[in-house]
C-alpha cells in the first residue's frame, strides 16, 4: 500500500479553523475516498472498456459526480462535460420548459425532469451518455418550493441513444446535507453502472 501523505494545505485549514475539524479522521473524507475508489475500480472502466463518452447534469450533487468521473488520469476520452443549472433559468435555457417547472407542472424533483436533463445534456454535448439526478435534500427547500414532495426524493436518468431509463433513489433522510450528496452520487453511479453492465456491455 501506497504511504499517504497529508497535504500542506490541510494543515493551512487547520490551523485557520483552530483544529475544530479533522478531515482525515471525519466521516466525510472517509466517504469521499471510498466514492473515488468505486468510481475508478468499477464506473470508469465500463466507460473506457466500451468506448463511451458520457455528460452530466447535476442539481442536487453540484458537480460531485463530475469531479468521481474525472478523478482518473484518461477523464478526458471519457468526459466530455459537467453541468449545475442550479437556478431554473439555467435550466431553462437548457431546454427544460418553464410550465414543467412551476408549481403546477412536473416540478425539479421529478421522473419527468430529470428525463428532460439526461436527453438535454446529451443532445447539447454530442455525450453518448447523458447523465442527469434532480431532487430535493432539504427540509429547508420545501416550504421555499411550495411541494408536497419530501427531502430525500431524488431521481436520476440516463439518456443512450433513443432509450432514457429513470428511477426513484432510495436516499436515507437523517443525513447531513453534504453526505447526503454522497450518497446521492454513489446512488446514481451505482445506477449507471448496473446500466453498462446489462445494456451495453456483454458482462
Amino acid at each position: 500500500m501506497e504511504p499517504i501523505n497529508q497535504p500542506n494545505f490541510v494543515k493551512e485549514l487547520q490551523e485557520i479553523i483552530d483544529g475544530v475539524f479533522d478531515p482525515i479522521k471525519s466521516t466525510y473524507a472517509i466517504s469521499y475516498g471510498l466514492l473515488h475508489a468505486y468510481t475508478k475500480r468499477y464506473i470508469i472502466p465500463l466507460l473506457h472498456k466500451n468506448d463511451l463518452t458520457i455528460a452530466t447534469v447535476e442539481l442536487t450533487t453540484c458537480g460531485l459526480i463530475s469531479d468521481l468521473l474525472t478523478g482518473s488520469s484518461g477523464a478526458s476520452h471519457i468526459f466530455i462535460l459537467g453541468m449545475i443549472p442550479y437556478s431554473n433559468e439555467m435550466k431553462i435555457k437548457l431546454g427544460i420548459e418553464d410550465e414543467d417547472l412551476s408549481f403546477g407542472g412536473y416540478g425539479v424533483a421529478s421522473p419527468e425532469t430529470a428525463k428532460q436533463l439526461a436527453e438535454r445534456i446529451r443532445e447539447f454535448s454530442g455525450a453518448n451518455i447523458g447523465l442527469a439526478e434532480t431532487g430535493l435534500i432539504s427540509s429547508s427547500e420545501l416550504e421555499k418550493r411550495r411541494t408536497e414532495k419530501k427531502a430525500g426524493e431524488v431521481y436520476t436518468a440516463i439518456s443512450f441513444h433513443e432509450e432514457v431509463l429513470v428511477t426513484r433513489l432510495s436516499i436515507q433522510e437523517d443525513l447531513k446535507r453534504r453526505e447526503m450528496r454522497q450518497e446521492i452520487a454513489y446512488r446514481v453511479l451505482q445506477f449507471l453502472g448496473d446500466f453498462l453492465k446489462t445494456q451495453v456491455t456483454d458482462d
